[in-house]
């Protein structure tokens, strides 16, 4: 029993997430990942669960291989390591702290979106994800333009970078205004969570550099690829041993995370990141190291947010948002802020 709800627990804390040319999938299911903090501890319907805690640090030799995200893999074998992939956060010296769960993310839509977007560049092709709240699609504009071949892969890895990378942003909002990746138990202690976006672009931009490598790879070799990619990235941002990075965890207890409260609670995390640029710096590391990805193309696909039955969801939000027909990237950072008011607000109270 104990073991049971330790699974349902663990698994209530998971972030998350049209046939390609190489048939793959868009990515399923959710990769795992948790609230910032170690050795989290945890509580169901406000009575502590004993024996239970979610550690979820580890060393670069325990990443696994990297797997194209086709949801084969159940959630839990990849937190507890049981998978050909397990995922965690890590202490960085030129980057932070880091979430591989958020970094592969990304990178698998990249690798999916980039497939769709070379095969329908400059016609009228709508790709429709699965729901996150809202209804996620995104329509991609008829052109009459005419791309040489290397215009066109130039284009669709760099259109994709960014479009991937701004599912992960409407992630994070979907996450504070309720959304379940798994049926009952919202997310909020992991919306806005420092690490988070950071991880997710440099996800985007590890993808791009693959793809652009070798742009006719299948996703098992777009996997193997990505093994080597992020240990290789992790070896040059100085990620350390999971002693070391539980050691910078621990030290933002009391400014980034609460050790004292349990999850679901929202306030383990008690630090958020509301800034949704598309050029960031890591959170937890004071050097000059930035990532972006690139707004050039933009316009030629547009990520649209449709109106389901989930609206209620966003009941709070002011007319000005509500009464859209369909809601773009353009108006996430509104979003956001309006979150970041709340939270600033409840704390104040507390």
């Amino acid at each position: 029993m104990k073991s049971k709800i330790a699974s349902i627990v663990i698994t209530s804390f998971l972030c998350g997430v049209s046939l390609s040319a190489f048939a793959a999938d868009a990515p399923a299911g959710v990769r795992p990942c948790c609230a910032f903090g170690t050795n989290l501890q945890t509580e169901i319907g406000g009575i502590p669960v004993p024996f239970v805690s979610v550690e979820n640090v580890m060393n670069i030799e325990d990443l696994g291989d990297h797997i194209y995200n086709d949801g084969t893999q159940s959630v839990a074998s990849s937190l507890m390591g049981f998978g050909d992939e397990s995922n965690g956060i890590f202490y960085s010296k030129k980057g932070g702290f880091l979430d591989s769960a958020h970094i592969r993310d990304t990178a698998d839509f990249t690798y999916y979106l980039y497939n769709e977007f070379y095969a329908h560049l400059g016609s009228d092709y709508k790709v429709t994800l699965s729901r996150e709240l809202k209804d996620r699609v995104v329509q991609m504009h008829k052109s009459v333009d005419v791309y040489s071949e290397v215009e066109r892969q130039k284009i669709s890895i760099e259109l994709a970078a960014l479009t991937a990378y701004r599912f992960a942003q409407w992630h994070e909002i979907a996450q504070w205004f309720g959304m379940e990746s798994v049926g009952g138990f919202k997310e909020y202690a992991s919306a806005f969570s420092p690490e988070d976006l950071y991880s997710n672009m440099l996800g985007a931009l590890l993808a791009s550099d693959v793809i652009r490598a070798d742009p006719n790879l299948d996703k098992n070799d777009f996997s193997t690829a990505m093994t080597k990619a992020i240990k290789a990235k992790f070896i040059e941002l100085g990620v350390g041993t999971k002693e070391q990075s539980k050691t910078e965890i621990k030290k933002m207890d009391g400014v980034w995370w609460d050790s004292s409260k349990r999850l679901p609670n929202k306030w383990v995390v008690i630090h958020r990141e509301y800034h949704l640029g598309t050029d960031l710096q890591p959170n937890g590391f004071k050097g000059e190291t930035k990532e972006g990805v690139s707004t050039e193309y933009e316009a030629l696909a547009t990520f649209m947010l449709m109106p389901n039955k989930n609206d209620k969801d966003f009941s709070v939000l002011p007319d000005s948002l509500k009464n859209k027909p369909y809601w773009t990237p353009d108006d996430f950072q509104q979003i956001a802020d309006f979150a970041k008011k709340h939270d600033d607000n409840e704390q104040a109270e507390k």
